[in-house]
């Protein structure tokens, strides 16, 4: 039976939760007068399907009411914020891509790269509550759910990324218990990994959107008595839906009509990403600005 899978997920966020209990003022039952429910339709980054979807899911939920509702709002209140912060990963590698891979392979040294991407495990919702402020019961799940990244080859699992540059990034994340989350930048014989270092480019030019999570593309679907062929949303690929597992597998740990915790572990690799994101551009910024100091001493001493 395979470990850390979205049963241990639930199970032992219950055990959490109820032994360490929530921050009552996080909570978000009181944003709108229907509660989680209105909240939902009122977030307009969701499109109805998917909106729909996060709704259906509630009634599947194995917490008690309050718990259940504090870990949808929180969920929805932490996309949110996210979003928000697009603009500025967009507008950095607007201006920098260029100059910042020719940093990563030639200005950088090896050991300064691999500094830059490592990440404890405590680290990730150390961020979550102090700089998104959430201290509810999703805290717990995030918390829950940081241990099954961690140990995500154990639970057997297929990938969950969606698209190209989230997908090779999840498959290229490795956790090591002395240094936590990383990637393997550094070969044996100590010269820089740029097939890792290009999976990272790529997943960093990614974080500034337009979307914050990728959906899968639109199934096609055949229309009868026709050789055309329509395209069909796939809302179950929809990144902003929690969602129900969909197909029952009777040979499978996790039960069918069970939640899937799929879109908390994409944004927990997400804000890993983003720390090692904002670790990388101060480290360039600073380089940039003493290669600049550097330059204009050299000027002044010439003439």
């Amino acid at each position: 039976m395979p470990r850390f899978g979205d049963r241990w997920v639930v199970d032992r966020t219950l055990f959490e939760y109820v032994n360490g209990g929530s921050c009552a003022c996080c909570g978000f039952n009181h944003f709108l007068p229907g509660g989680t429910k209105d909240m939902i339709h009122a977030m307009s980054d969701l499109e109805t399907d998917a909106a729909n979807a996060e709704v259906n899911a509630l009634q599947a939920s194995p917490w008690p009411a309050n718990m259940r509702d504090a870990v949808w709002g929180d969920r929805l209140k932490l996309r949110h914020l996210m979003k928000k912060e697009m603009p500025k990963y967009a507008t950095f590698w607007k201006e920098h891509a260029v100059e910042l891979e020719e940093w990563c392979r030639s200005g950088a040294d090896v050991m300064t790269l691999k500094k830059i991407f490592q990440m404890p495990r405590a680290e990730v919702t150390e961020r979550v509550k102090n700089d998104y402020g959430i201290h509810s019961a999703f805290a717990v799940v995030l918390c829950t759910v940081v241990e099954q990244v961690a140990n995500f080859p154990a639970t057997q699992l297929p990938t969950d990324a969606r698209g190209e540059s989230e997908t090779n990034f999840e498959q290229a994340l490795v956790f090591d218990r002395r240094g936590g989350f990383t990637l393997k930048l550094k070969q044996k014989d100590g010269s820089l990994n740029t097939d890792v270092l290009q999976i990272w480019l790529y997943r960093m030019k990614s974080l500034g959107g337009p979307k914050l999570l990728e959906r899968a593309p639109p199934k096609k679907k055949v229309v009868a008595d026709s050789s055309d062929e329509e395209e069909e949303d796939d809302e179950d690929g929809d990144a902003d839906a929690g969602g129900l597992k969909q197909q029952a597998d009777p040979d499978e740990d996790e039960p069918a009509s069970g939640p899937s915790f799929r879109s908390d572990r994409r944004i927990i690799r997400l804000l890993i990403a983003r720390y090692w994101a904002d670790q990388m551009m101060k480290k360039f910024l600073e380089a940039k600005q003493e290669k600049n100091k550097q330059d204009n001493n050299g000027k002044e001493e010439a003439s």
